[in-house]
């Protein structure tokens, strides 16, 4: 289980762009886009959690995120569509590896703005994919190199504006390993959790559905 903490805890898959679109559209039109606050982006998903009677929600793989972020760097290259999937939980909630994995890089790039915060790449053995966790909290008790069990802790959620100034939650991204490879020629500098709609196609191959490699 990817959070032994919420075990038995209520979840439901959410479309956070499209929820985004209806909390703007009840409010006053502004300039700047008021989610792009994570204090007040957190008390938006609180929101939805309370509507929807749930403790945590999930979601976003392939998801247009236009609306939800617009204003941040994603406008400058027009890459809206989310690579990942948002696990919405509290921050400092645990998160655990489901079977055995080898920690092949952790990083952090903090102080930017809406970056990765700590970020976690693992494999598992004889994968064709990396697993990438990230906004997470700084404070991290694996290396490089540790051979994880399953079912072992590596890390917890992170809070802004150290885990990349985003609202608490977790971003899990899985990599197809050969692409992963090439990405290393430039240290990782070319690897976004979003991409442009029009390589959508593309995209599902290189970063497959995290559904498939994760549970709640």
């Amino acid at each position: 289980m990817l959070f032994p903490e919420l075990i038995g805890k209520r979840s439901t898959l959410i479309d956070l762009n499209l929820e985004a679109k209806k909390w703007l559209a009840s409010r006053s039109t502004e300039s700047v886009n008021p989610l792009l606050d994570p204090t007040i982006c957190q008390n938006f998903v609180v929101e939805c959690h309370q509507k929807l009677g749930i403790d945590f929600s999930y979601g976003g793989w392939l998801e247009d995120r236009s609306t939800l972020w617009r204003g941040s760097y994603l406008d400058q290259k027009r890459k809206y569509i989310h690579l990942g999937v948002d696990f919405n939980v509290p921050a400092g909630t645990q998160v655990a590896i489901e079977r055995a994995a080898t920690v092949i890089r952790i990083d952090n790039d903090y102080p930017d703005q809406h970056g990765w915060g700590t970020r976690v790449i693992v494999q598992e053995p004889n994968s064709d994919v990396v697993l990438l966790f990230a906004h997470l909290d700084q404070e991290l008790h694996i290396v490089v190199d540790d051979q994880l069990a399953a079912g072992s802790i590596i890390a917890k959620v992170g809070i802004p504006p150290y885990n990349g100034d985003w609202f608490p939650h977790l971003h899990v991204q899985v990599i197809d390993a050969k692409h992963y490879a090439k990405l290393l020629d430039n240290d990782l500098r070319d690897l976004d959790g979003y991409g442009r709609f029009e390589d959508i196609e593309l995209l599902k191959q290189l970063f497959p559905d995290p559904m498939r490699y994760v549970s709640l």
